[in-house]
């Protein structure tokens, strides 16, 4: 064979002879005809281009085909040789330190998001799945007894007179799993494994033992199952699949949640809802085209479930767009619909439609402050709940993350002259309700409520409610009216992060998202007069139950009351969230009327298939993550704030027998809404600011 390096010249000649002919590649000689196309019947040739230089072609990929799935039982067996496990969050997924939803949660990993999971848990336990399932015959194996299944009742029907925690006869106690390995005074008595090393075997195989009387020969061959098996505290668990699992994940791929909770100092578990993954591969990290291909059936569609919007016009392309009816509720609104359009992305920002106009007020007095509440007194005074927005981080300003944290005051201001300003408290948490009524102030606030009266310091009336720190849940609005204090509180679970909220019938649904509080996802309310004067919690009844997160609540001038609902997140576009506008007559619920009787609205059950007969319809069903805030009762109508999808000023109307809402304005994130004495609208910012909106 011919060497290169044994022939320097001949070397030179071939990278000569080579350069030469990569060079004239792109020459076109006169005279030469080009040589014609393939016939479409040749055979393939080897390549296309010889590609000498080695640059880099660009080539179509196959078609990736299905994606691939790994079982439970697959990552299991892939963990036991050490490697990696490969999956995608197929929602916003909690991190928490232990495999239960109540417990710390430390992080959240965004939907789409890949995860490198290093451990599988069962529900409720933090002892890692090491062993591969186990088949149904496995059940009656030698293996299935354990002591304090199956060892333990027999002893304690026959050997505790001697051998209990009272009588510990030669220093044996079997009445205690560890006790009894340990052994007495003679040394161990059992060795697991070896029936012929136990000398509680022998014990009772000879009748020795117990001194009562003979086991019968069924327990004797229980006990000897027992020790054969390795003498195990427990019975082996026997399925033929892994459900209620969770998974461990690697540190660095979530986001960190702060505020959330108090932990040790040591690193927690990171754990996720297996139900929330999907387990992709063993040891190799996914194909990004497969992960795009994942992520791409993950998005959300935004658009709202509505109906059909007729559109009528000429040729020459003028148009008009009927409202659009997101659902439809025995609301009683009668006001005419203005003839907006739906929401459109190319709206323009803090600009009213329909003959509003918009006046800006106390900028720079409130910048950089979100106003979380407003009330107004008849003479003019402005109550607003002031947030002081968190510096050096990017912050949503309308969660504002830590309800406790002592950055919130209330202050008032001349709302006509924009004089007088002051803070009548200061240093309290997360405000979310202010209303005032008769010479004083009500407030809600994390975790409590109180009074303000003209002139005096704040009072606390009642504490106790749930409060979840990392949201905005607590209780939100209040309201008094007809002699009641009307509390719209919420819970504190964040809807299908942790989990569908499936297969549960309401009261264990409401138990779940409210952990337990009896006042928390429910409007409650207290006599006035009664809270005044005894400031108890335990004076707060159900008067509605159903709700995730009722952020705004308005009197109307009936009487009833408007709240708006923060749904779940998550949740399939086909399935409604629980994003609300609702209307309850209180005066229909009786003092006294027990909890489960009391009306129940959307979430969380989470209805899939229609109304089941006990759930009271929404006015105004929003798309899933509309997220409304702040609602009222002006010109005539109630106008409510949306803070997610199409965010903005929403006005409700009545059109051909349905309740419709129309985008008055675009803006984002309009938190809170109050009607002033003149009837005017009024909206604080969560980014600062206040406005004031009348007819033009």
């Amino acid at each position: 064979m011919l060497r290169l390096q044994s022939y320097p010249f001949m070397g030179g000649i071939l990278l000569a002879l080579l350069f030469f002919c990569v060079s004239c590649a792109s020459v076109r000689f006169v005279g030469v005809e080009e040589p014609s196309p393939r016939p479409a019947n040749s055979p393939p040739i080897p390549f296309e281009h010889p590609n000498i230089l080695g640059r880099v072609v660009e080539r179509p990929l196959p078609p990736l085909g299905p994606i691939p799935q790994l079982t439970r039982q697959s990552a299991l067996a892939c963990l036991a040789i050490g490697r990696p496990v490969y999956g995608i969050a197929l929602a916003n997924t909690n991190v928490r330190t232990e495999t239960t939803v109540d417990s710390c949660r430390i992080g959240r990993a965004p939907r789409g998001t890949l995860l490198r999971v290093s451990g599988i848990y069962e529900q409720g336990e933090l002892e890692l799945l090491t062993s591969l399932v186990k088949t149904t015959a496995t059940a009656e194996s030698a293996a299935d007894v354990g002591y304090e299944e199956d060892i333990l009742p027999l002893f304690q029907r026959n050997c505790i007179a001697c051998h209990g925690l009272a009588a510990q006869s030669a220093g044996l106690v079997v009445t205690e799993y560890d006790r009894l390995l340990e052994g007495g005074e003679r040394g161990i008595v059992v060795e697991p494994g070896s029936v012929d090393g136990s000398m509680l075997w022998w014990q009772l195989f000879t009748n020795r033992m117990p001194v009562i009387g003979k086991l019968a020969d069924e327990d004797k061959a229980l006990v000897k199952q027992w020790i054969e098996a390795g003498a195990p505290k427990k019975r082996p668990r026997v399925r033929t699949e892994i459900t209620n699992v969770w998974l461990e994940l690697d540190a660095d791929d979530f986001d960190d949640v702060p505020n959330s909770c108090e932990y040790d100092g040591n690193l927690p578990h990171t754990l996720v809802n297996a139900d929330l993954i999907q387990l992709l591969s063993c040891g190799v990290e996914p194909e990004e085209r497969m992960l795009t291909q994942i992520r791409s059936e993950l998005v959300p569609v935004a658009a709202p479930k509505v109906a059909a919007a007729s559109v009528t016009g000429d040729d020459a392309g003028g148009s008009t767009t009927t409202p659009v009816a997101y659902a439809t509720s025995s609301g009683g609104i009668t006001a005419a619909p203005l003839g907006i359009g739906p929401p459109q992305e190319s709206d323009e920002f803090m600009i009213p439609k329909s003959n509003f106009c918009l006046e800006p007020r106390f900028m720079k007095l409130h910048e950089q402050k979100s106003i979380t509440a407003m009330s107004f007194a008849p003479d003019g005074r402005l109550f607003m709940a002031i947030d002081d927005m968190p510096t050096g981080r990017d912050v949503d300003p309308l969660i504002l993350l830590d309800a406790n944290h002592p950055s919130r005051s209330i202050g008032v201001i001349d709302s006509s002259s924009g004089g007088g300003f002051g803070e009548i408290l200061t240093e309290k948490g997360r405000i979310t309700g202010l209303d005032y009524y008769n010479g004083a102030l009500y407030v809600s606030l994390a975790g409590e409520v109180g009074v303000i009266p003209d002139g005096q310091e704040y009072k606390k009336l009642a504490g106790g409610f749930a409060i979840a720190s990392q949201y905005f849940h607590a209780n939100n609005g209040i309201v008094v009216s007809d002699g009641w204090v009307y509390v719209s509180a919420g819970g504190v679970r964040d809807g299908w992060s942790d989990g569908p909220i499936v297969g549960m019938d309401e009261s264990g649904a409401m138990h779940h998202v409210s952990g337990g509080n009896r006042l928390a996802s429910r409007i409650v309310r207290a006599p006035l007069g009664v809270l005044l004067d005894q400031r108890r919690i335990d004076d707060f009844e159900t008067v509605a139950r159903g709700v995730r997160n009722p952020y705004g609540l308005a009197r109307g001038p009936d009487g009833r009351l408007w709240f708006t609902d923060n749904g779940a997140t998550n949740v399939p576009d086909d399935t409604s969230a629980g994003d609300e506008v609702n209307v309850l007559n209180p005066r229909s619920v009786a003092p006294g009327t027990a909890d489960g009787d009391t009306p129940f609205y959307g979430f969380p059950l989470v209805l899939t298939s229609g109304n089941p007969g006990w759930y009271t319809e929404p006015v105004i069903a929003m798309p899933n993550a509309g997220a409304p805030t702040g609602i009222t009762w002006a010109y005539g109508t109630i106008f409510y704030a949306q803070y997610g999808v199409n965010p903005g000023l929403y006005r409700l109307a009545s059109s051909g027998g349905q309740t419709i809402a129309e985008r008055v304005m675009m803006g984002w994130p309009i938190v809170s809404l109050a009607t002033a004495p003149d009837g005017s609208l009024w909206m604080g910012m969560g980014t600062g600011g206040v406005y004031r909106m009348t007819p033009c």
